[in-house]
């Protein structure tokens, strides 16, 4: 399905920058294409950039020191990583792997200096929205040590399919590629605990496979959020 790609100025964070203003960041905002594993940067690298992606999804990954990965979070279309590379330079503290093939724009801490000295406000905004991202984490934190893997794995479904998915007929469809053992390093499982769960949940009438994508069925919507809620609502 062919979709509108978003540019810079049409996040929140820069809202309130007119558009006249923002011409010349734009055009001077690096653009780039990433296909399925490319990695948009890597843990330990300087990190001096923000990046929007425009279209498709990263994940973003650390490894501990047995060697397993971690995903600490999937970054998709709209959403921005790199904030708190503007406002002290730092090493990354993981990887960013493309799960698709991924459009990203990006400008650099010397860009967004510039950017401020045009709308100190900015910086509020940017702020506020790193303060939500740590809400979200810690929250995320706790809910995958006090619960079982069904019902991380579900959470984590309706999660994605809120983020990065878009109602059909059938359900809500999670538009993105993930392979059981990304799923079970999302919640900190095993693979083999979460291919089971997988199967139960599509034995139950809860999730199906369409294509490459899971949709969480109408059945375990309804069930969950009522007859004619939407799972945006929830």
């Amino acid at each position: 399905m062919s979709r509108c790609m978003l540019c810079l100025h049409d996040l929140p964070i820069f809202d309130s920058l007119p558009r006249e203003d923002f011409k010349d960041i734009c055009l001077n905002a690096t653009k780039k294409t990433l296909k399925k594993g490319d990695y948009l940067f890597y843990q330990g690298q300087l990190a001096d950039t923000l990046y929007l992606i425009k279209d498709g999804a990263v994940k973003l990954v650390q490894f501990t020191e047995q060697g397993k990965e971690l995903i600490i979070d999937v970054v998709g279309r709209g959403q921005v990583v790199g904030e708190t590379a503007l406002f002290k330079q730092q090493q990354n503290l993981c990887d960013a792997v493309a799960l698709e093939t991924v459009h990203v724009c990006s400008f650099s801490l010397a860009q967004f200096e510039a950017l401020i000295e045009i709308r100190p406000q900015i910086a509020l905004q940017i702020i506020s929205n790193l303060g939500h991202k740590l809400y979200i984490s810690m929250q995320r934190l706790g809910d995958a040590t006090n619960h079982s893997v069904e019902s991380k794995v579900l959470a984590l479904l309706f999660r994605l399919a809120q983020e990065h998915g878009h109602e059909t007929l059938n359900g809500h469809i999670i538009e993105l590629t993930l392979t059981q053992e990304d799923i079970a390093n999302m919640i900190g499982a095993s693979r083999v605990m979460v291919a089971q769960v997988l199967k139960q949940f599509s034995q139950d009438g809860i999730i199906a496979k369409q294509g490459k994508y899971y949709l969480i069925l109408d059945k375990c919507l309804k069930t969950n959020f009522g007859e004619k809620e939407s799972l945006d609502q929830a």
